[in-house]
């Protein structure tokens, strides 16, 4: 709903492209989209609407363009056709759905589900007996994925659920086929035959003709549309991926098949086989549990479980299994008493806990934790670290590590490294301490030139697809030959006015803190409030939806790496004041430092995620470790090492952490 609302809210929208907007959608919701949709082409909205659902195309679209193999097979005004017709053009036919006048109870039980209670399913029961197709219905989320994943879990060995119990093989085919199925690197062969490798080994070893026999055997019956079993799992269309995993589970021979989802996304033809195979697959005395987020699906199945809020409220039999039967279960409400009471549970325990798991959970939490502990550490060791002037001390060395840490902040949210900021940190060093201090417009311009280089460096890591740390790498060399050849020994001194600036006796604050909460705050401001903040954190998250919003990856790159220029520049500032001299070497230890900071500060590796107060929060409790290690007597040649160990130490907690609340 948010990504079609997204769309809709677009200024001057004249065309509106839908591509399978109602897969994840329920009966209501799907009404109140196509009731949209008609008031949209009122207003003269042109609308495309992809869809494998005949039922809907046959409810809102003026004409009709139906394609197969990549070519127009029809196109013509919707009065023109029906669905029958429409699904005879696709290469199908219409199957009456099958049904049984009731349950087979001579034929034996494969899974006997009672009481399963997890933290979505409520008090599941049901069973499954050989020979049957039983279908999970309900709204979508309510429980359907969860329970299908739980008996899956239980058939491996190395899990058992209390609750359920398995008298059979059990196969496990996913809709999801881009996650949870195929493995895009191999080709059809490999991806149908990954579960039945034990049928084509000898002695642990594949025997290559009789996988290549098992893998066309199963090619041919399911009619790949593709050259043959060696061709890439990649290269098939979703229905054909599909059939792929269909194979792997059929090919495997269980005895339980648990399909979740199995037709999404695929067209109405490969729909049809698949109705065949799982009839195919039930005359051979298989049963098969089925999720569909289709209800026109359930009417394939013998019985019919409708599932609501992780529970189970009706069992469908033969002809009672009806679209129309479980459309009108699906929307039922627990009972007013059991509402009540588990409502009072969940709120009694919000507000037990809810303060604190809001407090600890917040990304800054760890580093604010670390420099509270290791400032009161500090002062008990030497009580003057509390004053003016042993705050201005302790915190001094930090403000550097402040800014160039945010440098690296706004590389790493776009999923990308710096390995070379050490480096460019030195060049810029250098240039202020040779340079500005003498000719402070050719310094201003050299500064200026950084900030575009490091943007230069996104357009190219964008248009080569190199990863970030090997470009940045590369470039740390570049960074290191100007400043070597501006400088090649260490020399000059900070401009006056720098120095004065930086060593200002600031009223109650060290100079060093208001330099450190200014660079939070504006940080925080670009990140949270600055629109392409919000455009940088996108790509970070979502290249591919940031493009599909209307904006350009290679701009939102650009302008995260133009502010990590930046960055480099201000904390380059900040160490010549505070070493009044430059040296090209001297800033070696900042990659690894800025990389340890913005983790233990809240950001992710992984991109997309950012936490511009933790990350200054966490440069002052690094930077203050030194002073505390210095404090204890640990000789300066272990303090990286010991360094290391706390912050490893710290990060450890974080896991850890993180992995009690997801068990919770």
């Amino acid at each position: 709903m948010l990504e079609i609302a997204k769309a809709v809210s677009r200024r001057g929208l004249r065309v509106l492209i839908l591509d399978e907007p109602t897969s994840s959608l329920t009966g209501d919701r799907i009404i109140q989209l196509h009731d949209a949709m008609r008031g949209l082409a009122k207003k003269g909205i042109a609308i495309v609407y992809i869809s494998h659902k005949l039922d809907e195309i046959e409810r809102v679209c003026d004409r009709v363009v139906v394609m197969k193999g990549g070519t127009t097979a029809w196109a013509g005004y919707r009065a023109a056709t029906s669905m029958r017709e429409l699904v005879e053009i696709l290469g199908g036919r219409v199957q009456a759905a099958h049904k049984v006048a009731q349950e087979n109870r001579d034929l034996p039980v494969v899974l006997d589900v009672e009481h399963l209670s997890t933290g979505r399913l409520r008090d599941v029961s049901l069973h499954i007996r050989k020979g049957e197709i039983v279908g999970i219905s309900g709204l979508e989320g309510a429980g359907q994925t969860e329970l299908i994943r739980e008996v899956f879990r239980a058939s491996r060995k190395r899990w058992r659920r209390s609750g359920i119990r398995l008298g059979a093989d059990v196969s496990y085919v996913s809709g999801d086929r881009h996650n949870e199925g195929i493995f895009p690197l191999w080709d059809i062969a490999d991806n149908m035959l990954i579960s039945s490798l034990s049928k084509v080994t000898r002695f642990g070893v594949i025997q290559v003709t009789r996988h290549l026999a098992l893998a066309k055997h199963w090619f041919d019956k399911l009619k790949f549309t593709a050259r043959g079993v060696r061709d890439e799992i990649t290269s098939l269309s979703g229905g054909n991926q599909q059939k792929a995993l269909l194979a792997r589970c059929l090919a495997a021979e269980s005895d339980l098949v648990l399909l979740n989802d199995p037709t999404s996304g695929v067209d109405v033809e490969t729909k049809q086989e698949i109705y065949r195979l799982l009839e195919e697959a039930k005359q051979q005395g298989k049963a098969i549990l089925l999720h569909s987020t289709e209800d026109l699906e359930m009417e394939q199945c013998d019985r019919v479980y409708v599932m609501h809020d992780g529970g189970i409220v009706q069992e469908f039999v033969g002809d009672d299994v009806s679209v129309q039967n479980i459309i009108r279960t699906s929307f039922h409400e627990k009972s007013k008493g059991a509402a009540a009471v588990d409502e009072t549970g969940r709120s009694s325990r919000a507000r037990s806990g809810g303060l604190f798991r809001k407090v600890t959970g917040n990304r800054a939490f760890l580093a604010f934790a670390a420099l509270v502990s290791i400032f009161v550490i500090n002062s008990l060791f030497n009580q003057r670290i509390t004053s003016y002037l042993g705050l201005q001390l302790l915190y001094s060395s930090a403000v550097p590590l402040v800014f160039i840490a945010l440098g690296q902040m706004f590389i790493v949210i776009p999923g990308g490294i710096d390995l070379g900021n050490g480096m460019s940190v030195g060049l810029m060093n250098v240039i202020v301490a040779f340079i500005l201090v003498s000719n402070p417009g050719m310094g201003i311009l050299y500064m200026l030139l950084v900030v575009a280089a490091y943007a230069g460096l996104a357009a190219i890591i964008y248009s080569t697809k190199i990863p970030a740390i090997v470009i940045t790498l590369g470039a740390s060399f570049v960074w290191l030959g100007i400043a070597l050849t501006i400088a090649p020994v260490p020399g000059g001194h900070a401009p006056r006015w720098l120095h004065n600036f930086y060593n200002y006796e600031f009223p109650l604050v060290p100079m060093p803190i208001v330099i450190s909460v200014v660079a939070a705050v504006l940080s925080y401001w670009v990140v949270r409030r600055w629109k392409y903040g919000m455009i940088i954190n996108a790509l970070g998250n979502n290249p591919t939806a940031l493009s599909r919003a209307g904006w350009s990856q290679l701009a939102a790159m650009m302008a995260a790496y133009a502010l990590a220029g930046v960055m480099i520049v201000i904390g380059s500032l900040m160490l010549t004041a505070i070493s009044s001299s430059g040296d090209a070497n001297s800033s070696r230890s900042y990659n690894m430092l800025s990389i340890a900071t913005i983790i233990l500060g809240g950001c992710s590796f992984f991109g997309g995620i950012s936490s511009p107060v933790g990350v200054v929060a966490a440069a002052l409790a690094i930077s203050s470790i030194s002073f505390l290690l210095t404090f204890v007597g640990i000789d300066s040649n272990f303090q990286s090492a010991v360094t290391g160990l706390i912050l490893i130490a710290a990060l450890a907690l974080k896991l850890l952490s993180g992995r009690m609340e997801l068990m919770k």
